[in-house]
């Protein structure tokens, strides 16, 4: 996955740690915006912003959002440089990125796979990189056993923050729940559309079949007294292979697939 982090470490603390953990850099970095994002709109709710000629639009509040989808991690790159709220990060706090929630919006993250949680803060923007909801800090990651995949399935649910002395804030981190806490393995699905026509839908089958885009599934739903059709690829057992069938897809011209994890 190209990645273009912030910032290099710098001093000895920096490179301590960095010598520490080695080759887990290589995972997951978080790009931070580089250009055409004023900070007053990084910073306000319901506020907009560009990163690579792409517009993003930041929620007024947090309230009930609560969304599955693929999140990474960022490391060491940027130890002691502000972030988008302008607390210098730290790789220990538990801290996360998100490219739509409120700076400030507390979330509860938890690894579908293994149900592990853990509570952080939103305190940047990010991750920039398609098909994902979130970047957690080092310290997070590691709490929800990701930094050796790079990538995890979660479940990220805004919450109401501890109110609590700033230099404890970091430091809370649920009881991890019972393996597998869907009851199964979760199961994710690349979504390329949900149409009005169920011939098109079909269409739209037939042509992914004939140029080996598989599995594939078409079945209806009712939405707002209509029914639609959606067409998935899926399931796919990584998210590498995802990734590369939203690239394959993008060329094709579908280019706004989503990922659905059931």
């Amino acid at each position: 996955m190209r990645c273009a982090c912030r910032n290099r470490p710098e001093g000895r603390r920096g490179l301590r740690i960095l010598a520490g953990l080695g080759v887990l850099l290589l995972a997951a970095c978080a790009p931070f915006p580089r250009r055409g994002v004023p900070p007053r709109n990084l910073r306000a709710p319901g506020g907009a912003y560009v990163v690579d000629g792409r517009r993003y639009y930041v929620l007024k509040d947090a309230q009930d959002y609560n969304q599955r989808g693929i999140a990474s991690w960022y490391g060491l790159h940027s130890i002691g440089r502000p972030t988008a709220s302008g607390i210098p990060y730290n790789p220990r706090s538990l801290t996360a990125a998100s490219k739509v929630l409120p700076l400030g919006t507390w979330v509860r993250v938890t690894n579908l796979v293994n149900g592990r949680r853990v509570n952080v803060r939103i305190d940047d923007r990010g991750p920039f990189v398609r098909h994902r909801i979130i970047d957690l800090s080092y310290a997070a990651a590691r709490k929800i056993g990701m930094i050796a995949r790079g990538t995890a399935l979660v479940d990220v649910r805004a919450i109401a923050g501890p109110i609590l002395p700033a230099a404890q804030r970091f430091t809370l981190a649920p009881p991890p729940l019972p393996r597998n806490p869907l009851g199964h393995s979760p199961r994710m699905y690349l979504q390329v559309g949900a149409y009005t026509q169920r011939s098109q839908a079909l269409r739209l089958e037939l042509g992914f079949m004939k140029k080996g885009i598989h599995p594939l599934r078409l079945f209806p739903i009712r939405h707002h007294r209509q029914i639609l059709y959606v067409l998935q690829v899926g399931p796919l057992g990584q998210v590498r292979e995802l990734d590369r069938l939203a690239r394959r897809l993008t060329v094709l011209g579908y280019p706004n697939t989503e990922v659905i994890i059931r």
